[in-house]
């Protein structure tokens, strides 16, 4: 395939033009009361986004996350995949920055429990040459777990980035890879956003194609302007003070109720044996379809698989990251 150009260079949108406060009367002078009230808290109005760099500095992560120092993503034309999303990224800050929304940019390693409104990471596709030339799209995963505010997140974005790149959905849509994404796993990393944060993981497209390759090597504005669209979108519309908004939904964690019950590879009773649980193993349910939970198996080699409901009960056991 014949090397891409030079990804280009971050630039700053224009600044949104915004207009000065008016400057409120001042306030009649009220008689002290003999109990005073204490003011009403209000919530930040300048919120906090951190957008995380798809696969920047992974040779930072820490020693629990150390398997992940070699994942460098997809690579085209002599560039790696990081090289495209900081260009997105600094493109993305600078619009929310105009836009009056504090921003964080982060790589690989994310803080130990990090809170923000809102929480992206950026990646970008790639596929083997074979069928470069047919798969493309882009897509837009919550973890697993996901709080209603984080599905609003999503849902925002996903109004606004087709309209503004052009690209279509990619029809094979978000995969568990996606929503098990260790930035999202604070039930198995410490360096993990906190649940409460509303967090998206955007794919922009395939670096391997070549028409979503011509979309980010050339035009990157457009992909910043979809998601920091939906992004304002999604701040705007949202309540500060709703807490349980935040809140991630899903069944606590589960223990088998008995020995050598099967997880599968899928929700079949059929499906292939991953391995055998007893009353001793946790499970971090994940997702649930038809009488069947998807679980993680709790510390250890975090085997991720099928297991019938009728099978597991709830524990009080908390959902805790190992300690290092």
């Amino acid at each position: 395939a014949q090397a891409a150009a030079p990804p280009p260079t971050a630039t700053n949108p224009p600044t949104a033009v915004i207009a000065s406060a008016t400057p409120l009367p001042p306030s009649p002078t009220v008689a002290p009361s003999a109990t005073p009230v204490p003011p009403t808290p209000t919530p930040d109005p300048q919120p906090l986004v951190g957008i995380q760099v798809g696969h920047w500095k992974i040779e930072d992560h820490p020693d629990e996350q150390a398997r992940l120092r070699r994942f460098s993503g997809a690579y085209y034309g002599g560039y790696d995949e990081w090289e495209i999303n900081i260009v997105i990224a600094e493109l993305l800050r600078d619009r929310l920055e105009a836009a009056g929304v504090r921003v964080e940019l982060l790589p690989a390693t994310v803080p130990i429990g990090y809170r923000a409104d809102a929480f992206i990471s950026i990646h970008a596709d790639g596929v083997d040459q074979s069928i470069a030339g047919i798969r493309r799209g882009w897509k837009v995963a919550t973890p697993f777990r996901s709080s209603l505010a984080g599905e609003q997140l999503a849902a925002a974005i996903s109004e606004t980035y087709p309209s503004a790149t052009g690209l279509p959905y990619d029809p094979r849509g978000i995969s568990y890879d996606m929503r098990a994404y260790y930035a999202f796993a604070h039930y198995r990393y410490r360096h993990a956003i906190d649940p409460g944060t509303p967090a998206v993981l955007v794919e922009c497209g395939f670096m391997t194609n070549p028409i979503d390759r011509e979309l980010l090597f050339n035009q990157p504005d457009l992909i910043a302007a979809g998601i920091a669209e939906g992004v304002l979108n999604y701040l705007a519309a949202r309540d500060p003070a709703d807490a349980a908004a935040t809140e991630p939904r899903g069944r606590p964690m589960q223990r088998p109720l008995g020995a050598d019950i099967p997880l599968l590879a899928d929700a079949a009773a059929n499906a292939r044996v991953l391995r055998t649980l007893d009353p001793n193993d946790r499970l971090v349910p994940m997702a649930e379809s038809q009488g069947w939970l998807l679980v993680f198996t709790h510390g250890g080699d975090w085997d991720l698989g099928w297991v019938r409901v009728d099978q597991v009960e709830p524990t009080d056991d908390p959902l805790v990251p190992p300690e290092t």
